[in-house]
């Protein structure tokens, strides 16, 4: 009984442990760094229903323009926007979630995609293209059954200006080493 007792006191004392370690400037700091800013406030801005429409270039293929839906909503005390997207692509429903943020403590905004037709995730991040510009350029890893460890690819994703009702994603791959535009996407408010 002894052990199971300390096994509950090791495992809670875990949970209460900080992320960083605990000195007055570092938690003052972490504290500063927690707090949403004007980036938080801006990635706020695609709260709401979408349309989407998406453009996809694959080379040698006849371009395709397919439709669907977005919503979007704030995670985590805004600092986070969630977009959960229902597209129909290539007849086949499509389900994603892609998770945008901007990380006070590298100064760069992040996104995270995951759909329902892999189990692994695509992670990119950058900075704006100006210091409060609505255009982000974010770069990462695009990984597929054909590049495992993945090949360089961007999304240039521009915001809706404040009370705006559009929104675009454009998503560069790489092919040979060369950059092209394979997906363009235009969200409008509905």
């Amino acid at each position: 009984m002894r052990s199971l007792a300390f096994a509950v006191v090791a495992v809670t004392s875990l949970f209460a442990l900080p992320q960083d370690p605990v000195g007055p400037d570092t938690l003052k700091r972490a504290q500063q760094l927690a707090r949403t800013g004007p980036q938080h406030e801006m990635l706020a801005r695609l709260v709401g229903t979408w349309d989407v429409e998406v453009r996809t270039m694959l080379p040698g293929q006849p371009e395709r323009t397919e439709r669907g839906a977005l919503a979007a909503k704030t995670m985590l005390g805004g600092r986070y926007v969630a977009l959960y997207f229902d597209l129909k692509l290539q007849g086949r429903v499509s389900e994603a979630v892609q998770i945008l943020g901007y990380d006070n403590l590298s100064g760069q905004y992040t996104a995270s995609w995951r759909d329902d037709h892999s189990t692994w995730a695509v992670e990119c991040l950058g900075v704006a293209a100006l210091a409060r510009a609505p255009q982000q350029q974010l770069r990462g890893r695009l990984r597929d059954v054909g590049s495992p460890d993945g090949r360089p690819f961007r999304l240039a994703l521009t915001l809706p200006e404040a009370g705006g009702d559009t929104a675009t994603a454009l998503i560069y791959d790489t092919l040979d080493g060369a950059e092209y535009l394979l997906q363009a996407q235009q969200w409008s408010r509905r």
